[in-house]
Protein backbone atom coordinates (compact mmCIF):
# COMPACT_ATOMS: atom_id res chain seq x y z
CA UNK A 1 0.00 0.00 0.00
CA UNK A 2 1.01 3.41 -0.55
CA UNK A 3 1.50 6.37 1.79
CA UNK A 4 0.13 8.48 -0.75
CA UNK A 5 -1.27 8.76 -4.31
CA UNK A 6 -1.78 11.85 -6.71
CA UNK A 7 -3.89 11.27 -9.30
CA UNK A 8 -4.58 12.76 -12.48
CA UNK A 9 -0.88 14.32 -12.71
CA UNK A 10 0.65 16.37 -15.42
CA UNK A 11 3.75 15.47 -13.86
CA UNK A 12 7.21 17.54 -15.16
CA UNK A 13 9.48 15.15 -15.72
CA UNK A 14 13.27 15.25 -16.87
CA UNK A 15 11.47 12.84 -19.67
CA UNK A 16 8.74 15.22 -20.76
CA UNK A 17 5.47 16.20 -19.06
CA UNK A 18 3.86 12.83 -18.14
CA UNK A 19 0.28 12.51 -17.89
CA UNK A 20 -0.44 10.19 -14.74
CA UNK A 21 -0.80 8.87 -10.91
CA UNK A 22 2.80 9.69 -8.78
CA UNK A 23 3.17 6.74 -5.74
CA UNK A 24 4.90 7.75 -2.57
CA UNK A 25 5.80 5.28 -0.38
CA UNK A 26 8.18 6.42 2.88
CA UNK A 27 8.85 9.90 1.80
CA UNK A 28 9.99 8.89 -1.95
CA UNK A 29 8.18 8.56 -4.78
CA UNK A 30 7.75 5.10 -5.62
CA UNK A 31 6.16 4.76 -8.52
CA UNK A 32 4.49 6.42 -11.41
CA UNK A 33 2.58 5.13 -13.42
CA UNK A 34 -0.58 5.58 -16.35
CA UNK A 35 -3.59 6.82 -14.95
CA UNK A 36 -7.01 5.05 -14.11
CA UNK A 37 -5.68 2.38 -11.91
CA UNK A 38 -7.18 1.26 -8.90
CA UNK A 39 -4.07 1.94 -6.26
CA UNK A 40 -4.12 0.99 -2.54
CA UNK A 41 -3.09 3.96 -0.47
CA UNK A 42 -3.43 5.92 3.11
CA UNK A 43 -4.47 9.19 1.27
CA UNK A 44 -5.61 9.96 -2.69
CA UNK A 45 -5.66 13.41 -3.79
CA UNK A 46 -7.09 13.90 -7.57
CA UNK A 47 -5.39 17.01 -8.77
CA UNK A 48 -7.31 17.15 -11.94
CA UNK A 49 -5.34 17.58 -14.98
CA UNK A 50 -2.93 19.85 -13.35
CA UNK A 51 0.75 20.22 -13.64
CA UNK A 52 3.08 18.00 -11.24
CA UNK A 53 6.22 20.29 -10.75
CA UNK A 54 9.30 18.80 -8.79
CA UNK A 55 9.56 21.13 -5.76
CA UNK A 56 11.07 24.17 -5.97
CA UNK A 57 15.07 24.77 -4.93
CA UNK A 58 15.92 28.57 -3.72
CA UNK A 59 19.90 28.22 -3.97
CA UNK A 60 19.37 31.94 -2.20
CA UNK A 61 17.50 33.51 0.56
CA UNK A 62 18.34 35.75 3.79
CA UNK A 63 15.92 34.20 6.43
CA UNK A 64 17.81 36.55 9.20
CA UNK A 65 17.46 33.51 11.85
CA UNK A 66 18.85 33.45 14.23
CA UNK A 67 19.26 36.88 15.62
CA UNK A 68 17.24 39.11 13.64
CA UNK A 69 13.78 37.67 13.81
CA UNK A 70 11.90 41.49 13.49
CA UNK A 71 13.05 40.96 9.48
CA UNK A 72 12.09 37.22 9.35
CA UNK A 73 12.99 34.38 10.70
CA UNK A 74 12.97 30.91 9.92
CA UNK A 75 9.45 30.13 10.45
CA UNK A 76 7.82 32.65 8.52
CA UNK A 77 9.92 32.22 5.73
CA UNK A 78 9.59 28.36 5.27
CA UNK A 79 5.54 29.46 5.51
CA UNK A 80 6.47 31.30 2.04
CA UNK A 81 8.40 29.44 1.02
CA UNK A 82 5.79 26.55 1.06
CA UNK A 83 3.13 28.86 -0.39
CA UNK A 84 5.73 29.44 -3.27
CA UNK A 85 6.06 25.92 -4.19
CA UNK A 86 9.31 26.09 -2.64
CA UNK A 87 10.45 22.91 -0.75
CA UNK A 88 14.37 23.25 -0.21
CA UNK A 89 15.83 26.80 0.66
CA UNK A 90 19.52 27.06 0.89
CA UNK A 91 19.71 29.98 3.34
CA UNK A 92 22.47 32.49 3.15
CA UNK A 93 25.19 32.88 6.09
CA UNK A 94 24.73 36.53 6.67
CA UNK A 95 21.69 38.63 7.53
CA UNK A 96 21.37 37.40 11.24
CA UNK A 97 23.53 37.15 14.18
CA UNK A 98 25.94 35.65 14.16
CA UNK A 99 26.35 35.64 10.55
CA UNK A 100 27.72 31.60 9.77
CA UNK A 101 31.89 32.01 9.77
CA UNK A 102 32.32 29.43 12.24
CA UNK A 103 31.32 25.80 12.96
CA UNK A 104 29.50 26.90 16.55
CA UNK A 105 27.26 29.19 14.40
CA UNK A 106 26.31 26.92 11.78
CA UNK A 107 25.26 24.58 14.67
CA UNK A 108 23.18 27.04 15.87
CA UNK A 109 21.68 27.62 13.02
CA UNK A 110 20.91 24.25 12.18
CA UNK A 111 19.49 23.64 15.41
CA UNK A 112 16.98 27.04 14.33
CA UNK A 113 16.41 24.74 11.26
CA UNK A 114 15.53 22.02 13.18
CA UNK A 115 12.98 24.24 15.23
CA UNK A 116 11.01 26.21 13.18
CA UNK A 117 11.55 25.29 9.45
CA UNK A 118 8.57 24.15 7.54
CA UNK A 119 10.21 23.11 4.52
CA UNK A 120 13.68 21.02 3.57
CA UNK A 121 17.17 23.70 4.40
CA UNK A 122 20.62 23.38 3.39
CA UNK A 123 22.90 25.98 4.51
CA UNK A 124 25.17 28.32 3.18
CA UNK A 125 28.26 28.97 5.45
CA UNK A 126 30.47 32.83 4.98
CA UNK A 127 34.16 32.78 3.92
CA UNK A 128 35.19 36.11 4.75
CA UNK A 129 38.96 37.43 5.16
CA UNK A 130 39.98 35.64 8.45
CA UNK A 131 38.07 32.10 8.57
CA UNK A 132 39.22 29.90 5.46
CA UNK A 133 41.17 27.98 8.49
CA UNK A 134 37.27 26.68 9.49
CA UNK A 135 36.02 25.82 5.78
CA UNK A 136 36.52 22.26 6.08
CA UNK A 137 34.97 21.30 9.20
CA UNK A 138 32.17 23.60 8.29
CA UNK A 139 31.63 21.82 5.10
CA UNK A 140 31.99 18.25 7.26
CA UNK A 141 29.16 19.42 9.34
CA UNK A 142 26.65 20.48 7.03
CA UNK A 143 27.39 23.71 4.90
CA UNK A 144 26.70 23.01 1.37
CA UNK A 145 28.88 26.00 0.06
CA UNK A 146 30.37 29.14 0.82
CA UNK A 147 29.32 31.98 0.16
CA UNK A 148 31.74 35.28 -0.32
CA UNK A 149 31.69 38.86 -1.29
CA UNK A 150 34.01 41.29 -2.96
CA UNK A 151 32.74 44.13 -1.61
CA UNK A 152 31.71 45.98 1.46
CA UNK A 153 28.60 43.49 2.89
CA UNK A 154 28.66 44.47 6.85
CA UNK A 155 30.70 44.88 9.66
CA UNK A 156 30.43 41.37 10.96
CA UNK A 157 30.71 39.57 7.37
CA UNK A 158 34.11 40.77 5.49
CA UNK A 159 34.44 41.01 2.18
CA UNK A 160 37.73 39.19 0.61
CA UNK A 161 40.55 40.22 -1.12
CA UNK A 162 41.96 38.00 -4.45
CA UNK A 163 44.28 36.10 -2.01
CA UNK A 164 42.14 35.08 0.44
CA UNK A 165 39.19 34.23 -2.41
CA UNK A 166 42.25 32.21 -3.32
CA UNK A 167 42.53 30.49 -0.49
CA UNK A 168 39.56 29.92 0.40
CA UNK A 169 38.95 28.37 -3.35
CA UNK A 170 42.07 26.11 -2.91
CA UNK A 171 40.54 24.78 -0.14
CA UNK A 172 37.15 24.17 -1.57
CA UNK A 173 38.75 22.83 -4.63
CA UNK A 174 41.10 19.88 -2.46
CA UNK A 175 37.56 18.91 -0.54
CA UNK A 176 34.98 19.28 -3.53
CA UNK A 177 32.91 22.28 -1.64
CA UNK A 178 31.45 25.06 -3.80
CA UNK A 179 32.33 28.93 -4.01
CA UNK A 180 29.22 31.28 -4.07
CA UNK A 181 30.40 34.77 -4.89
CA UNK A 182 28.57 38.25 -5.09
CA UNK A 183 30.20 40.09 -7.47
CA UNK A 184 30.85 43.81 -7.07
CA UNK A 185 34.12 45.69 -7.31
CA UNK A 186 34.84 47.03 -3.78
CA UNK A 187 37.21 49.77 -5.56
CA UNK A 188 34.81 51.23 -7.62
CA UNK A 189 31.54 50.84 -5.79
CA UNK A 190 33.62 52.53 -2.27
CA UNK A 191 34.89 55.64 -4.27
CA UNK A 192 31.73 56.33 -6.29
CA UNK A 193 29.66 55.93 -3.08
CA UNK A 194 31.76 58.35 -1.09
CA UNK A 195 32.45 60.91 -4.05
CA UNK A 196 28.38 61.19 -4.18
CA UNK A 197 28.14 61.21 -0.12
CA UNK A 198 30.48 63.57 -0.12
CA UNK A 199 28.62 65.78 -2.76
CA UNK A 200 25.44 65.59 -1.42
CA UNK A 201 23.95 63.49 -4.24
CA UNK A 202 21.74 61.00 -2.36
CA UNK A 203 19.64 59.86 -4.75
CA UNK A 204 18.66 57.08 -7.04
CA UNK A 205 20.05 57.68 -10.11
CA UNK A 206 23.29 58.54 -7.62
CA UNK A 207 22.94 55.03 -6.09
CA UNK A 208 22.90 53.59 -9.84
CA UNK A 209 25.83 55.34 -10.81
CA UNK A 210 28.10 53.86 -7.81
CA UNK A 211 26.67 50.11 -8.59
CA UNK A 212 27.69 50.39 -12.17
CA UNK A 213 27.90 47.49 -14.66
CA UNK A 214 31.44 47.14 -15.13
CA UNK A 215 32.04 46.67 -11.38
CA UNK A 216 29.74 43.39 -11.56
CA UNK A 217 31.78 42.73 -15.11
CA UNK A 218 35.29 43.46 -13.27
CA UNK A 219 34.51 41.36 -9.95
CA UNK A 220 33.36 38.69 -12.56
CA UNK A 221 36.39 38.31 -14.18
CA UNK A 222 38.71 38.47 -10.90
CA UNK A 223 36.59 35.63 -9.45
CA UNK A 224 36.73 33.31 -12.65
CA UNK A 225 40.56 33.82 -12.82
CA UNK A 226 40.86 32.63 -9.48
CA UNK A 227 38.25 30.08 -9.68
CA UNK A 228 40.59 28.88 -13.10
CA UNK A 229 43.62 28.86 -10.90
CA UNK A 230 42.32 26.79 -7.93
CA UNK A 231 40.34 24.39 -9.69
CA UNK A 232 37.58 25.31 -7.91
CA UNK A 233 33.56 25.12 -8.43
CA UNK A 234 32.60 28.60 -8.30
CA UNK A 235 29.12 29.95 -8.59
CA UNK A 236 27.86 33.51 -9.30
CA UNK A 237 25.35 34.84 -6.91
CA UNK A 238 22.49 37.26 -9.06
CA UNK A 239 24.01 38.38 -12.23
CA UNK A 240 21.78 41.23 -13.76
CA UNK A 241 23.54 41.52 -16.98
CA UNK A 242 24.47 39.39 -20.12
CA UNK A 243 27.89 40.71 -20.06
CA UNK A 244 28.25 39.02 -16.89
CA UNK A 245 26.59 35.32 -17.97
CA UNK A 246 28.54 35.63 -21.14
CA UNK A 247 32.09 35.79 -19.52
CA UNK A 248 30.48 32.48 -17.32
CA UNK A 249 30.43 31.09 -20.55
CA UNK A 250 33.38 32.17 -21.75
CA UNK A 251 35.39 30.50 -18.65
CA UNK A 252 33.48 27.56 -18.77
CA UNK A 253 34.27 26.49 -22.65
CA UNK A 254 38.13 26.53 -21.10
CA UNK A 255 37.37 24.19 -18.49
CA UNK A 256 36.44 26.71 -15.20
CA UNK A 257 34.22 24.82 -12.89
CA UNK A 258 31.51 27.96 -13.13
CA UNK A 259 27.88 28.47 -12.81
CA UNK A 260 25.52 31.85 -12.92
CA UNK A 261 21.99 32.29 -11.09
CA UNK A 262 19.90 35.19 -11.73
CA UNK A 263 16.83 36.17 -10.43
CA UNK A 264 13.30 37.34 -11.26
CA UNK A 265 14.01 41.41 -10.33
CA UNK A 266 16.32 41.00 -12.99
CA UNK A 267 13.53 39.90 -15.30
CA UNK A 268 10.93 41.95 -14.61
CA UNK A 269 12.06 45.29 -13.45
CA UNK A 270 14.28 48.10 -14.43
CA UNK A 271 16.12 51.40 -13.27
CA UNK A 272 12.93 53.36 -14.35
CA UNK A 273 10.80 51.29 -11.85
CA UNK A 274 13.41 51.98 -9.08
CA UNK A 275 13.57 55.70 -10.09
CA UNK A 276 9.12 55.05 -9.17
CA UNK A 277 9.14 52.63 -6.70
CA UNK A 278 12.18 53.77 -4.97
CA UNK A 279 13.13 52.13 -1.83
CA UNK A 280 10.58 49.11 -2.04
CA UNK A 281 13.07 48.28 -4.96
CA UNK A 282 16.53 48.60 -3.63
CA UNK A 283 19.04 45.90 -3.99
CA UNK A 284 22.22 44.69 -4.84
CA UNK A 285 23.60 44.80 -7.63
CA UNK A 286 20.34 47.18 -8.72
CA UNK A 287 17.68 46.66 -11.39
CA UNK A 288 19.26 47.73 -14.72
CA UNK A 289 18.29 48.99 -17.93
CA UNK A 290 15.39 47.45 -20.10
CA UNK A 291 18.21 46.00 -22.51
CA UNK A 292 19.68 44.39 -19.98
CA UNK A 293 16.81 42.58 -18.91
CA UNK A 294 15.91 41.69 -22.23
CA UNK A 295 19.33 40.39 -22.85
CA UNK A 296 19.20 38.48 -19.79
CA UNK A 297 15.92 36.66 -20.89
CA UNK A 298 18.06 35.92 -23.81
CA UNK A 299 20.82 34.13 -22.36
CA UNK A 300 18.09 32.40 -19.63
CA UNK A 301 15.90 30.76 -22.68
CA UNK A 302 19.43 30.20 -24.49
CA UNK A 303 20.32 28.02 -21.48
CA UNK A 304 23.54 29.94 -20.81
CA UNK A 305 22.08 30.70 -17.26
CA UNK A 306 22.10 27.68 -15.10
CA UNK A 307 19.70 28.05 -12.42
CA UNK A 308 17.43 30.78 -10.46
CA UNK A 309 16.88 31.89 -7.38
CA UNK A 310 14.85 34.88 -5.16
CA UNK A 311 17.27 36.59 -3.08
CA UNK A 312 14.61 36.86 -0.85
CA UNK A 313 16.08 39.57 1.57
CA UNK A 314 13.79 40.90 3.87
CA UNK A 315 13.49 43.87 6.01
CA UNK A 316 11.52 45.75 8.46
CA UNK A 317 9.19 48.40 6.41
CA UNK A 318 11.01 51.16 8.42
CA UNK A 319 14.24 50.10 7.00
CA UNK A 320 12.83 50.55 3.42
CA UNK A 321 12.02 53.84 4.56
CA UNK A 322 14.74 57.48 4.04
CA UNK A 323 13.98 59.41 7.12
CA UNK A 324 16.18 62.50 5.77
CA UNK A 325 15.52 61.36 1.48
CA UNK A 326 18.60 59.68 1.43
CA UNK A 327 18.76 56.99 -1.04
CA UNK A 328 22.03 55.44 0.74
CA UNK A 329 20.09 55.08 4.02
CA UNK A 330 17.42 52.73 2.69
CA UNK A 331 17.83 48.82 2.98
CA UNK A 332 18.74 46.79 0.34
CA UNK A 333 17.02 43.50 -0.84
CA UNK A 334 13.30 42.34 -1.67
CA UNK A 335 11.23 40.18 -0.78
CA UNK A 336 10.62 37.37 -3.24
CA UNK A 337 10.62 33.71 -2.22
CA UNK A 338 6.58 33.50 -2.00
CA UNK A 339 6.24 34.99 -5.69
CA UNK A 340 9.10 33.24 -7.07
CA UNK A 341 7.42 30.63 -9.25
CA UNK A 342 4.89 31.90 -10.28
CA UNK A 343 6.37 35.03 -11.47
CA UNK A 344 8.94 33.16 -13.56
CA UNK A 345 6.17 30.53 -14.94
CA UNK A 346 3.95 33.93 -15.76
CA UNK A 347 7.07 35.73 -17.16
CA UNK A 348 8.82 33.11 -18.93
CA UNK A 349 6.42 30.40 -19.91
CA UNK A 350 3.49 32.03 -20.71
CA UNK A 351 4.96 35.40 -21.97
CA UNK A 352 8.05 34.25 -24.11
CA UNK A 353 7.45 30.36 -24.45
CA UNK A 354 10.07 28.67 -22.12
CA UNK A 355 9.36 25.32 -21.79
CA UNK A 356 7.86 24.04 -18.24
CA UNK A 357 10.86 21.48 -18.51
CA UNK A 358 13.29 24.09 -18.71
CA UNK A 359 11.64 25.86 -15.99
CA UNK A 360 11.68 22.68 -13.94
CA UNK A 361 15.56 22.31 -14.68
CA UNK A 362 16.04 26.27 -13.72
CA UNK A 363 13.98 26.17 -10.49
CA UNK A 364 14.37 22.51 -9.35
CA UNK A 365 16.80 19.76 -10.89
CA UNK A 366 20.61 22.51 -11.55
CA UNK A 367 20.33 23.39 -7.94
CA UNK A 368 20.27 20.11 -6.62
CA UNK A 369 23.30 19.08 -9.00
CA UNK A 370 25.10 22.27 -8.03
CA UNK A 371 24.74 21.88 -4.13
CA UNK A 372 24.96 18.69 -3.65
CA UNK A 373 21.37 17.41 -3.00
CA UNK A 374 21.15 15.13 -6.35
CA UNK A 375 19.36 12.95 -6.50
CA UNK A 376 17.29 13.07 -3.44
CA UNK A 377 15.67 16.54 -5.09
CA UNK A 378 15.62 18.27 -7.84
CA UNK A 379 13.08 16.18 -9.95
CA UNK A 380 9.86 13.68 -10.21
CA UNK A 381 11.70 10.69 -10.86
CA UNK A 382 11.02 7.04 -8.96
CA UNK A 383 13.84 7.35 -5.60
CA UNK A 384 13.39 11.11 -5.22
CA UNK A 385 12.11 12.38 -2.41
CA UNK A 386 8.46 13.26 -2.64
CA UNK A 387 8.76 16.85 -2.84
CA UNK A 388 6.72 18.33 -5.28
CA UNK A 389 4.02 20.83 -6.07
CA UNK A 390 0.17 21.35 -7.76
CA UNK A 391 0.51 24.13 -10.16
CA UNK A 392 -2.74 25.21 -11.98
CA UNK A 393 -1.54 27.36 -15.29
CA UNK A 394 -4.67 29.11 -16.02
CA UNK A 395 -5.92 31.03 -12.92
CA UNK A 396 -5.60 34.28 -12.61
CA UNK A 397 -4.65 36.02 -9.74
CA UNK A 398 -2.50 39.26 -8.07
CA UNK A 399 -0.34 39.73 -5.90
CA UNK A 400 -1.75 41.86 -2.59
CA UNK A 401 0.88 42.15 0.63
CA UNK A 402 -1.81 40.75 2.72
CA UNK A 403 -1.93 37.33 1.05
CA UNK A 404 2.06 36.73 1.58
CA UNK A 405 3.58 34.85 4.54
CA UNK A 406 6.22 37.06 4.83
CA UNK A 407 7.06 38.80 8.82
CA UNK A 408 7.22 41.87 7.04
CA UNK A 409 5.10 41.47 3.59
CA UNK A 410 6.29 44.80 1.66
CA UNK A 411 6.90 43.56 -1.74
CA UNK A 412 7.75 45.03 -5.52
CA UNK A 413 5.53 42.73 -6.66
CA UNK A 414 2.25 44.28 -4.84
CA UNK A 415 -0.47 44.97 -7.42
CA UNK A 416 1.39 42.54 -10.25
CA UNK A 417 -0.99 40.27 -11.85
CA UNK A 418 -0.21 36.59 -12.41
CA UNK A 419 -1.40 33.80 -14.24
CA UNK A 420 -0.17 30.37 -13.00
CA UNK A 421 -1.09 29.53 -8.93
CA UNK A 422 0.62 27.22 -6.46
CA UNK A 423 -2.41 25.24 -5.11
CA UNK A 424 -0.46 22.52 -3.15
CA UNK A 425 2.94 22.05 -1.91
CA UNK A 426 4.18 18.44 -0.52
CA UNK A 427 7.53 18.19 1.07
CA UNK A 428 8.55 14.13 1.06
CA UNK A 429 4.99 12.88 0.79
CA UNK A 430 3.33 15.31 3.09
CA UNK A 431 1.53 18.07 2.52
CA UNK A 432 2.57 21.77 3.68
CA UNK A 433 0.91 24.39 1.61
CA UNK A 434 -2.73 23.44 0.88
CA UNK A 435 -4.86 26.45 -1.07
CA UNK A 436 -4.12 29.42 0.94
CA UNK A 437 -3.07 27.18 4.47
CA UNK A 438 -0.29 26.05 5.60
CA UNK A 439 0.17 22.50 7.51
CA UNK A 440 3.05 22.63 9.88
CA UNK A 441 5.83 19.84 9.58
CA UNK A 442 9.49 19.76 10.73
CA UNK A 443 11.77 20.64 8.07
CA UNK A 444 15.53 18.38 7.90
CA UNK A 445 18.43 19.87 7.43
CA UNK A 446 20.48 18.74 4.35
CA UNK A 447 23.86 18.08 3.82
CA UNK A 448 25.87 18.02 0.40
CA UNK A 449 26.77 14.99 -1.32
CA UNK A 450 30.86 15.55 -2.08
CA UNK A 451 33.63 13.35 -3.99
CA UNK A 452 36.14 14.48 -1.31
Amino acid sequence: MFDLVLKNCMAVTPHGVVTSDVCVKDEKIADIIPCGRDLPAVSVVDIGRKYLFPGVIDPHVHFNDPGLPEREDLRTGTMAAAAGGVTTVIDMPLSGNPTIISLSALEQKKMSVIEKAVVDCALWGGLVNDNTEYLVDMAGSGACAFKAFTCYAGEDFPYVTRDVLLKGMMEAAAHDFLIGVHCEDEKIVSVLESEAKSSGRNGVKDFLKAHPPISEEKAVEMVLEVAEISGARVHICHASIPSVVEKVVAARSRGVKATVETCPHYLIFTEDDLERMQGILKCTPPVRKQKDVDGMWDMLLSGKIDMLGSDHSPSTRSQKKSLRGNFWDIWGGINGVQTFFPLLFYHGVIKRGLGVEDLARLTSTKAAEIFGLWPEKGAISVGCDADFMVFDPTEKWLVFQENLFYKNKHTPYHGMAVTGKVVMTFVRGKCVFDRGVINLIHGSVLHARRTN
